[in-house]
């Protein structure tokens, strides 16, 4: 499978944080048989000869939205799980997660015609936003139930547009780097983390490196692709960005670019002069301290249904994560 289908087969699969089994046996139909952990990741194990024990981590859950009011006949409010802009959500199909199976609805929008003056040209929020299942079976769904935006990914240009590249994209890069290393004699033991609710704290990756008891931890996310305007802009099909800053571990990330530079990956160098926003806090923190590494992917419009990656920047994260399991 080309690397921008694997993108798109695990961007069409719904995963909210907390709701991520339909992701993971996907994954574990691609990558075989794992475990299971208690807040619901998967794990992967390649055995080495047991010098270290190495996990490399990547998020399967997406952001999305809950119902959180009924507002009669057919609507309902929504809170959002995760970072959702709600200027995104308005004439947005969606499904909505129900204990009795999916019911698709909308998000609509007060026509301009009859929009009062004071909100005409204006971002509405959530308390003016409303799901609108009334063409649907709308008495099935509850407060709690889970709501998906309803897209479909599309290859453009040689890059992948769609939702949930965040992390999707992360995973891909896993899966790809698992199947190189059957190339490797290993001297440590690898384990590939498809973890849990990254989007609403990660307590799935923390636990899960504090059960391992890993020595070394790569964490594999998304970064911005966008200039800023305050740090250095992260581009697309320029390889992945290593973390540099006081969450990561210095001489790991030495290893990184030696690693790259020896096996001709193009990389570029992240600064993050704080938290870094993703798994990698964490994990640093679990166990007796782990020293862990961060590679992101550029990623364009982050958190929306229409984030884009460029395949070759996955490919390259891959190798870079084979290449470095091999050398530590």
């Amino acid at each position: 499978m080309k690397t921008s289908e694997l993108l798109m087969e695990l961007s069409k699969i719904d995963g909210p944080s907390g709701m991520e089994d339909r992701v993971l046996e996907r994954i574990e139909g691609i990558v075989g048989k794992g475990f299971r952990t208690k807040l619901g990741g998967l794990v992967h194990e390649i055995k080495g000869g047991g010098r270290s024990r190495i996990g490399v981590f990547a998020h399967a859950d997406e952001v999305s939205l809950m119902v959180s009011k009924s507002a009669g006949d057919g609507f309902f409010y929504l809170e959002t799980v995760g970072g959702v802009d709600p200027k995104i959500l308005p004439a947005s199909r969606v499904k909505v997660y129900t204990r009795s199976g999916v019911v698709k609805g909308v998000i609509g929008i007060m026509a301009p015609h009859i929009t009062p003056p004071e909100k005409k040209g204006k971002v509405q929020g959530y308390d003016d936003l409303l799901l609108d299942a009334s063409m649907s079976d709308w008495k099935k769904i509850r407060v709690g139930d889970r709501v998906i935006l309803d897209v479909k990914p599309c290859e453009m240009n040689g890059k992948v547009c769609g939702k949930a590249l965040d992390n999707r994209a992360g995973c891909t890069s896993l899966i790809l780097a698992s199947e190189k290393l059957k190339k490797f004699l290993l001297r440590n033991d690898v384990f590939f983390v498809f973890s849990s609710m990254e989007e609403v704290g990660g307590p799935g990756a923390k636990s899960v490196a504090h059960q391992l008891k890993l020595d070394y931890a790569i964490v594999v996310d998304v970064t911005f692709a966008e200039d800023t305007g305050v740090s250095q802009r992260m581009e697309m099909g320029k390889g992945p960005a290593i973390g540099v800053g006081p969450f990561i571990d210095r001489d790991f990330v030495e290893l990184a670019m030696d690693v790259a530079k020896e096996n001709n990956i193009p990389y570029q160098i992240e600064p993050l002069p704080g938290r870094t926003g993703t798994d990698a806090d964490s994990i640093r923190r679990a166990w007796v301290g782990i020293r862990t590494l961060l590679l992101s992917i550029p990623l364009l419009h982050m958190h929306t249904p229409v984030e884009v990656v460029d395949p070759k920047d996955v490919e390259e994260t891959a190798r870079l994560i084979a290449h470095l399991v091999a050398a530590v």
